[in-house]
């Protein structure tokens, strides 16, 4: 007879047969770093879920604490990181009764929703089914570099201006929806600025992007929306094109300020399965008000 299925949160001892799972997924995670994630002083055992066949784990879900910056505040959502099931065992219900499991903790922690992104069809249907919305699809183009000047010059990040740029994260997160932003805890920091750029007016910071120079993983270099709030889009698109010497490539997102300006310019926006969703819990969040943007790279 087939033994039953059950489940349950982490536990101190778990983590060998939850990497052994892991291994049989496309999961790029090395064992010291996923071991990291369970001996890290922030880490919620009833947020990270198992299903068990005897010792076997043959499912599992990761749910953590993040920040977000909503209605004039940040405030504490969920967020699921990982979520897989051993091929062997999918059609049986897993991921639904893990997820099923993990939100109600989520709501126990006064949490504000849930907040994930997918890039399957089969997770999209699971995480629709569990009653997540879809809030955003990432859209990908390609920008051609302009000889014509521009005001706003493009510049690398020095470490005085990292309050800046936290702040700037602040006021975008005012117009822009999601977006992470904990008071505590600066995007741009000493270890990962060269990853960065910042825009400047006569001197003055007025905004950032994630930026990506060629390389074997981004042959044509990679531009994220960048966050300039108040300041017109099509002005900033022109600062980036007076920047590159060659096409770059650029991520945007389905509504974002972004994506209408680029299409103006003549750029084929092409839609992904990169897709960011919600669930609300107590009163429905009210974002319809905001353009979209993606708070993961």
């Amino acid at each position: 007879m087939r033994s039953p299925i059950t489940y349950r949160h982490w536990q101190p001892g778990d983590d060998d047969a939850i990497l052994e799972l892991l291994s049989t997924g496309p999961f790029n995670i090395s064992r010291d770093y996923y071991q990291k994630k369970f001996n890290d002083g922030y880490l919620e055992p009833e947020g990270v879920r198992l299903a068990l066949v005897d010792e076997r784990v043959v499912g599992h879900v990761f749910g953590s604490e993040t920040y977000m910056y909503l209605e004039g505040k940040p405030q504490d959502f969920g967020m699921v990181t990982v979520m897989y099931v051993a091929p062997d065992m999918r059609r049986q219900g897993i991921a639904t009764r893990l997820m099923r499991e993990l939100n109600p903790y989520f709501e126990r922690k006064n949490y504000r929703g849930c907040i994930l992104d997918t890039d399957t069809r089969e997770a999209y249907q699971l995480y629709r089914k569990v009653g997540c919305q879809e809030v955003t699809r990432e859209v990908r183009t390609q920008l051609s570099p302009r000889s014509d000047a521009s005001a706003l010059k493009w510049t690398a990040v020095n470490p005085e201006d990292f309050d800046v740029l936290h702040d700037i994260k602040k006021r975008w997160a005012d117009q822009n929806f999601p977006v992470y932003w904990n008071p505590e805890y600066p995007e741009v920091h000493q270890y990962n600025m060269k990853q960065y750029r910042v825009l400047r007016r006569e001197g003055s910071i007025i905004g950032y992007a994630k930026w990506d120079e060629p390389s074997k993983y981004h042959p044509q270099g990679l531009v994220r929306d960048p966050m300039v709030p108040d300041e017109d889009p099509m002005e900033i698109i022109a600062s980036v094109q007076a920047a590159i010497p060659a096409p770059r490539a650029w991520k945007t997102a389905e509504g974002s300020r972004y994506e209408n300006p680029l299409r103006s310019l003549g750029c084929t926006l092409q839609s992904t399965e990169k897709v960011e969703m919600l669930l609300s819990f107590g009163s429905e969040i009210d974002w319809g008000g905001l353009t979209r943007t993606r708070p993961f790279w």
